[in-house]
């Protein structure tokens, strides 16, 4: 029994060593690119042109659709475990960065997708509007300002590119298969599930900042009551009226962005 467990420690310990040892092979350094560089700008002509290439050549099935976008949140899980881990062993040497922890508005595609085949009815046409309405405007901003994306370790910057490029490609699919529910109470739908999302990330922001001593302090959906927004406009906004009214404002101003997605969704749909 005593050889029955050690045998059983020492393989999990050799697929530990394992895993380790894979992430630090694929910590290739980088110069950190430039923010509107020739490698940001091209990365992202790519981030948002290939899938839709991929998309329009697919035919319009709309049970395979949602199939695949459940593919698509599997392969968005493997990516995240990946960057997780890359973080932990490689950059922070086994201590965990809390401000990596996936609970941004570009991680809730992840867990949409794999909720989807248990989401029934209204929640499930809610999902499916939500991956367009407003995953797919975070997408885009994250990719036209990817401060947080531009990375001195190769695998964490394409990493970042790569996990947008699906973004695009998961409410392409959305869009080009009508999956979305076009009408303006599809899009309040899909609007209170992304006010309940940011009052769990405010909240989590809140629950974990007693308790986040190593690296950044989180600020999931960029709706920390502690932290200023790096981003040059709200943070002027922070600075001359408080974080409460910045946080209100990008709020209504992020909706009302994503209202626009909805109304172009609405005059191109057939329904």
């Amino acid at each position: 029994m005593w050889l029955r467990d050690c045998s059983c420690c020492s393989e999990n310990m050799n697929l530990l060593d394992w895993l380790i040892r894979f992430l630090q092979a694929t910590a290739w350094k980088m110069d950190v690119p430039a923010l509107f560089s020739p490698f940001h700008l091209s990365m992202t002509l790519l981030s948002v042109l290939i899938p839709y290439i991929l998309v329009c050549r697919q035919p319009i099935n709309k049970t395979k659709a949602e199939q695949h976008l459940f593919h698509m949140g599997l392969i968005l899980l493997m990516l995240e475990l990946y960057k997780q881990g890359f973080y932990y062993v490689v950059v922070n040497h086994m201590r965990y960065d809390w401000w990596h922890f996936p609970f941004q508005l570009c991680s809730m595609a992840m867990y949409l997708c794999l909720l989807l085949p248990l989401a029934k009815g209204r929640f499930h046409q809610t999902i499916l509007t939500f991956l367009y309405d407003f995953s797919l405007p975070g997408a885009l901003l994250a990719l036209l300002f990817p401060e947080d994306m531009l990375r001195p370790y190769w695998a964490m910057t394409l990493h970042g590119f790569l996990w947008h490029a699906m973004l695009v490609y998961i409410a392409m699919i959305v869009y080009r298969n009508e999956l979305a529910d076009p009408s303006w109470s599809g899009f309040s739908d899909a609007g209170a599930l992304y006010l309940f999302l940011a009052a769990s990330a405010f909240l989590l922001n809140i629950l974990i900042h007693p308790y986040a001593s190593f690296g950044f302090q989180p600020n999931y959906f960029y709706l920390s009551p502690y932290e200023k927004t790096g981003q040059f406009f709200f943070r002027l906004i922070a600075e001359r009226f408080g974080i409460t009214v910045e946080l209100l404002l990008y709020l209504f101003l992020y909706i009302l962005f994503c209202a626009l997605f909805h109304a172009v969704l609405r005059k191109t749909s057939r329904c």
